[in-house]
């Protein structure tokens, strides 16, 4: 089976967990891309030669924007870049650009919980209260590590009109967004529906932070990172760019608001300046290649070989898809939902 992490989300409440398409005005849709002009039979280089044609054409009428990933054996059939890492400063993007990936840093998270439970520290029965007994929504307390991972626990997303309201500035860590959903009231008490939840995955990191003593973006820096040899992935802030980080543009307006072809803008208002162990974090298509590689290795123990994770939001949509032989990784710097259905769309033509 594969696992798959879901999209964020730019709005509270999700009642559906999977691949969300979410199609602002003025972007491509679901099921309006053309039909790929590949099939897992053909040599890598008529792959490579027919894939580039076809994105650089959707490259030309500014549907896409990011770097593609074609690997078959973990040997890359195809690795491109395309559109602009700064528009204002026309800076173009490279194969080794890093890109706001969204949700997929939820796989990180899971690796995290699962190796401290391989270490004997923690437990799926342990609860948010054993870690936090003064974790000011009372119900959230009793929230099993279990109903973390499966978004069963109704602990409040950050989305909403207090995260817009909020300067983006006091959100650099994981432990910032921790203290922030503490102030929310849940959306349900643990175990009594299924909804998706990035809040649970902030709690979880909390708790990653509390059994391991050292803040989430070190622990998974060292246990994750540095043994799949990702040296180009983590949480940078968004609001001091280095050279190599893609800004995200949008079509949604400031408050989020789907309504109305808006003009593409920078999303940075839209988004904390750092991300959390619920998503936001930042990545190259080849550190990601480097993680496929590991996962397949048996680095992660728990983590299946075949996975599929994405991770959307305003300015941001990214998708890994390892499929036997294939993996297909596609990164954008544009809204939902084009990287993904690229991802996908290659992955089911190549895996045949």
């Amino acid at each position: 089976g594969a696992v798959r992490v879901e999209l964020d989300r730019d709005a509270p409440k999700v009642s559906a967990i999977g691949i969300d398409g979410d199609s602002p005005t003025g972007t491509t849709g679901p099921g309006s891309l053309p039909p790929l002009p590949v099939n897992g039979t053909l040599p890598p280089g008529e792959i490579e030669r027919r894939l580039s044609d076809y994105l650089e054409q959707l490259a030309s009428r500014d549907v896409f924007s990011g770097v593609a990933l074609v690997a078959r054996s973990g040997v890359p059939v195809l690795l491109k870049a395309y559109g602009q890492s700064d528009r204002e400063q026309r800076i173009a993007n490279t194969t080794r650009t890093r890109f706001n990936i969204g949700s997929i840093n939820k796989i990180f998270t899971q690796i995290a919980i699962r190796a401290l439970i391989a270490d004997g520290t923690l437990s799926v029965t342990d609860t948010l209260g054993t870690f936090f007994p003064d974790y000011p929504q009372a119900v959230s307390r009793r929230a099993t590590i279990e109903q973390l991972l499966t978004h069963r626990a109704g602990v409040a997303d950050f989305f909403g009109p207090q995260f817009a309201s909020t300067p983006k500035s006091q959100f650099r860590s994981n432990a910032d967004y921790f203290t922030f959903i503490g102030t929310l009231a849940p959306a349900f008490a643990p175990g009594e529906r299924t909804q998706y939840c990035n809040g649970c995955y902030i709690a979880l990191g909390a708790i990653v932070e509390k059994v391991s003593g050292m803040p989430y973006e070190r622990f998974v820096a060292e246990r994750i990172f540095a043994r799949a040899q990702m040296t180009s992935t983590g949480y940078p802030r968004s609001d001091r760019p280095a050279a190599d980080m893609a800004i995200g543009y949008t079509r949604r307006s400031l408050n989020g608001d789907r309504a109305g072809a808006q003009p593409l803008t920078r999303n940075g208002p839209l988004h904390g300046v750092a991300g959390s162990a619920a998503g936001g974090g930042y990545s190259t298509a080849l550190d990601l290649l480097l993680f496929v590689k590991a996962v397949k290795a048996g680095r992660f123990p728990g983590t299946e070989a075949d996975l599929g994770s994405a991770g959307g939001a305003p300015g941001i949509n990214a998708v890994v898809e390892a499929r036997g032989e294939w993996t297909v990784i596609v990164l954008t710097n544009v809204d939902p939902p084009v990287g993904e259905q690229l991802g996908v769309m290659i992955a089911d033509a190549l895996d045949q």
